[in-house]
């Protein structure tokens, strides 16, 4: 690709810190042009489990309906809209599984599995940040854990982390059907079977498969967020004279399986705050290195019931891209392949405009970016 330099992006490599965005359902006026396609007409090289676990393994789907009292369904966690990210598919790109059970009513009752392989060194920043982390003999499952049920009133939920191992194993239970009165250890106890099913089944895998690596064709990402926006091209786009904090920021104190998979898949992720605002982030950009397959599986989700929709104006430097906006949030986003590399730019809508104008906003820093990575 022009301007780019051409390198072999290994997935482990160029570790970077920040945050993350969660796209949730969104709508869109993108106009009535005829749409490019969303999604490559050739196959692309995409990473798959190294343990050889399937969705059905780790879910099954007895015990699945026995803790939430009703039949289930199960399928790739990236059936989510809010898994739309390049965040959500670095487990899947180091070789992890990521599953989700769903109950009758979506949303309400469901069981999410993620497996992450070779994870020893990001477990310890996580249980350096999470004192309740149980090891040893005080741990309820595995090498070390932390268990932790809510019962809400109106709906019971159970998380837990566990190392097992190399492997880091994250499960999440909600809709669990108990009496309203039912404690925290009460849910624990309901949850502990499909919880020591998943562990013995991931103790129990073959040896790890070798590690996928991108295709040598992909190109380099910048390590400057300035190549996508300049503080003064940002007060420019935001209509702004503050001082603009530019950089790679963290969600605080929190880590978990995401991000730590984010940052051995050598996530990117940049923000840009006026220096008044504290967390809010008018403009934030996250990318996956080699993640081409992960928008293509993305993009054929998000657009297949019109979450998002093909950009139709052609993108200098941009092979693909879809665009919607997020009703929840106000937060507009555009979804790029960018050299094999999977790239998402997001802005506040209300800072700028209508949808048109945002996405006309994002293609103008995604083209001047592409201009720049060479440099």
């Amino acid at each position: 690709m022009r301007n780019l330099n051409i390198v072999v992006v290994v997935a482990v490599a160029l570790i970077l810190t920040g945050c993350a965005s969660g796209p949730a359902s969104v709508v869109t006026d993108a106009g009535s042009a005829e749409p490019s396609v969303a999604v490559s007409a050739t196959p692309v090289s995409a990473p798959s489990s190294r343990s050889g676990l399937t969705c059905d393994d780790v879910l099954p789907s007895g015990l699945v309906g026995t803790v939430l009292n009703t039949t289930t369904v199960t399928t790739d966690l990236m059936v989510r809209p809010q898994s739309a990210t390049p965040l959500a598919y670095a487990v899947s790109q180091l070789g992890g599984v990521s599953c989700l059970a769903s109950g009758e009513v979506a949303g309400q009752s469901y069981v999410s599995v993620q497996v992450l392989p070779e994870a020893t060194a990001q477990w310890m920043t996580y249980t350096a940040k999470n004192a309740e982390v149980a090891s040893g003999a005080d741990s309820s499952y595995g090498e070390a854990s932390f268990v932790d049920c809510h019962n809400w009133g109106e709906h019971f939920t159970c998380s837990a982390n566990i190392l097992v191992g190399e492997t880091w194993i994250e499960v999440s239970v909600q809709g669990m059907s108990l009496d309203p009165s039912a404690s925290k250890e009460a849910l624990a106890e309901h949850a502990a079977p499909l919880i020591t099913d998943i562990v013995n089944t991931v103790a129990d895998a073959p040896v790890f498969g070798p590690l996928w690596v991108a295709p040598t064709s992909t190109g380099m990402l910048p390590t400057d967020c300035e190549v996508y926006a300049t503080a003064d091209e940002f007060r420019t786009a935001f209509s702004t004279t503050e001082e603009i904090l530019i950089g790679g920021d963290s969600d605080g104190d929190g880590w978990g399986i995401d991000d730590a998979a984010y940052t051995l898949a050598g996530g990117d992720r940049c923000t840009w705050v006026p220096e008044n605002t504290g967390q809010t982030w008018p403009l934030y950009i996250t990318a996956l290195p080699g993640g081409e397959w992960a928008f293509d599986r993305s993009a054929s989700l998000m657009t297949v019931d019109n979450t998002a929709q093909t950009v139709a104006d052609s993108v200098a430097g941009v092979d693909r891209a879809i665009f919607g906006c997020q009703v929840y949030s106000g937060f507009c986003t555009m979804d790029t392949v960018i050299a094999g590399n999977w790239v998402q730019f997001s802005a506040e809508q209300d800072l700028i405009g209508t949808a048109d104008d945002v996405q006309a906003l994002l293609i103008g820093i995604a083209e001047r970016a592409v201009a720049r990575f060479a440099d």
